[in-house]
């Protein structure tokens, strides 16, 4: 059986996939027209090339760790330790980079963010919680 708070964490794993797979784009994209300007604007091709590379490694950079979200938020859905692995190592870095930018000025979003890490990560070492992603499959019952 699939403890409730993992299927909290999977569905805001998988919101997080779906926020930088539209920032990938939206990099792309805008990055593409940003080059196609400056091609316009001036002669120099320099310029145009560099525009357009770099937006397409961040653009690409993007789409690439929304994958990864997306693929650890099927593991936890479906109860991988690897995928728990992930996720606290994520959430413990997302926690450590989100306490470093409230320092100066703290936000009710650096805070609400910080706090949701923090809480993922306290429920994620719970004894049942680890066990739930400890046993076998054939445990589960209904094999998920």
């Amino acid at each position: 059986m699939r403890p409730m708070g993992v299927t909290a964490i999977a569905i805001l794993t998988w919101l997080r996939s779906a926020v930088y797979a539209l920032a990938g784009l939206a990099i792309l994209g805008v990055g593409h027209l940003g080059a196609r300007l400056v091609a316009a604007a001036a002669s120099d091709t320099f310029v145009e090339r560099f525009t357009s590379r770099l937006s397409e490694t961040l653009g690409m950079g993007a789409l690439a760790i929304a994958f990864l979200f997306l693929v650890v938020g099927l593991g936890i859905w479906k109860l991988k330790n690897w995928a728990r692995t992930l996720t606290l190592f994520f959430a413990g870095i997302w926690l450590v980079l989100g306490l470093f930018r409230m320092l100066p000025h703290p936000t009710a979003w650096q805070i609400t963010r910080a706090v949701t890490d923090a809480v993922i990560i306290g429920y994620l070492f719970l004894p049942d919680v680890r066990r739930a992603f400890l046993r076998p499959a054939a445990m589960l019952g209904s094999g998920n």
